[in-house]
């Protein structure tokens, strides 16, 4: 594992070396001769810079460009490199990152289990824009910008990302990023997600999934020939707290989608106090109160699943699906320590030079922490804090593309100080994401 570390640091070097950066922005026009702000120090500036480029003020960046790079700027000046050529040289630098992310990580990734390829995990995270972005970043509200990431959970390798205005359909993107999709992968879906024509797609790919069944859909049971809607209200009043039932081959909709598994329980006090609050936060956002039957669907949780039930009974599809909250965590890294949705009032250019040198940041960095994670499990079983991981190597990682020759050097040190300072606290009587791969037998 400290071998594929040691590529992946050694990919990024030459990356991120004032050759290869100069041939990307010549290839994109953002250089087009000689300039005192190279394609390096512009790449410094917006990916690693001390606090978010959509912050800052200008002089405070100019100010960091003269003293890390020894590059004068004045305000003005720095204001008008903010370019559609200098967002495409960030995105050229973004997806060049990702193209070689995914090599360097493929051989990382193992069979998990007996029937997965890979576990992954796809959701969004949006936030609010100033409001003249509003027709190129639109929103249901206001204007907005929302971030598509799919990912495979043990590795890290990022599948897809894409950036989207805020009130773009996760259903249709999850639809047209279905050819992605390999046998045995298993996908983990959330509402947002929920389509019949992807749920469809997955399976005829000889692939699995697991997602929850959206509100308005209707559930039917064939029996002898006749169709019968699946009455859940009878079943979940005689179910108590934390039980669940298993319902085989299913149809839902009104395109009759053969489903093998529906797997309904009902949530304890403490859950749906929860959920509760959750949803009268959704309601009072929108300004839109949900149906009694809606609402009352909403103390159950219902799954939807055609893996296997020899290889996995009803409660191990729930431990699988929890895994899910994995993302939560890391789009709360983004926000919290990269300050991706922290946006003042500035030219659209400037914001999307921002988005993207902030993604590459988050690649590199939670790139290596997938790495460094799966490097102490398999070495001493320890469990690394993916929040607690991703807040040191965002103040460490800096320094290392400001000195890409010490990289190597300092990896042993790094690794260090993330397995004493970066440890998953344990509370008492829940279980850990490894406690979880460990009982299911991924892990």
């Amino acid at each position: 594992m400290a071998k594929k570390m040691k590529a992946w640091i050694k990919t990024i070097r030459q990356l991120f070396s004032y050759e290869e950066l100069t041939r990307l922005a010549r290839k994109v026009g953002f250089i087009q001769r000689q300039r005192s702000l190279t394609a390096e120090a512009f790449l410094t500036l917006c990916a690693w810079g001390d606090g978010s480029l959509a912050c800052q003020s200008l002089q405070r960046l100019c100010a960091d460009l003269a003293l890390w790079h020894d590059c004068s700027l004045s305000n003005e000046g720095l204001n008008q490199r903010f370019t559609p050529r200098a967002v495409a040289f960030l995105k050229e630098v973004f997806f060049t990152l990702l193209m070689h992310q995914r090599p360097a990580l493929s051989s990382i990734t193992e069979t998990y289990r007996a029937c997965f390829t890979r576990l992954r995990i796809l959701d969004s995270t949006s936030f609010l824009l100033p409001t003249d972005y509003g027709e190129d970043y639109q929103g249901s509200v206001s204007s907005g910008a929302k971030i598509q990431f799919e990912y495979e959970l043990l590795s890290g390798t990022c599948l897809q990302l894409c950036v989207q205005q805020a009130n773009d359909s996760d259903a249709r993107f999850a639809y047209h990023t279905q050819h992605t999709i390999l046998p045995n992968d298993l996908c983990i879906r959330d509402l947002g997600f929920f389509s019949l024509a992807t749920l469809a797609e997955i399976d005829a790919r000889g692939a699995y999934y697991i997602t929850r069944l959206r509100s308005d859909i209707k559930v039917y049971i064939k029996q002898d020939g006749e169709w019968h809607e699946w009455d859940w209200e009878s079943i979940g009043n005689r179910l108590g707290e934390g039980e669940a039932v298993e319902v085989e081959h299913v149809y839902i909709g009104h395109q009759r989608l053969y489903v093998p598994r529906l797997i309904f329980r009902r949530l304890t006090a403490e859950e749906w106090e929860k959920r509760l609050a959750y949803v009268r936060k959704k309601e009072k956002k929108k300004g839109k109160a949900l149906s009694r039957q809606t609402l009352e669907q909403k103390k159950y949780h219902i799954l939807l699943t055609n893996l296997p039930q020899e290889s996995f009974d009803a409660q191990q599809v729930y431990e699988l699906y929890s895994l899910r909250w994995q993302v939560e965590l890391l789009f709360k890294g983004w926000k919290s320590l990269f300050d991706l949705d922290r946006v003042k009032k500035m030219k659209k250019e400037r914001f999307e030079c921002h988005l993207y040198g902030t993604l590459i940041a988050i690649l590199v960095t939670q790139t290596l922490l997938f790495q460094a994670r799966r490097y102490w499990h398999q070495r001493e079983g320890i469990e690394i804090s993916e929040w607690k991981a991703l807040n040191i190597l965002q103040s460490y990682w800096h320094r290392f593309l400001l000195h890409p020759q010490a990289m190597e050097t300092a990896l042993p040190s790094l690794l260090s100080l993330l397995r004493k300072h970066a440890r998953k606290d344990r509370r008492k009587g829940e279980e850990t994401v490894s406690d979880l791969l460990k009982k299911l037998g991924i892990w």
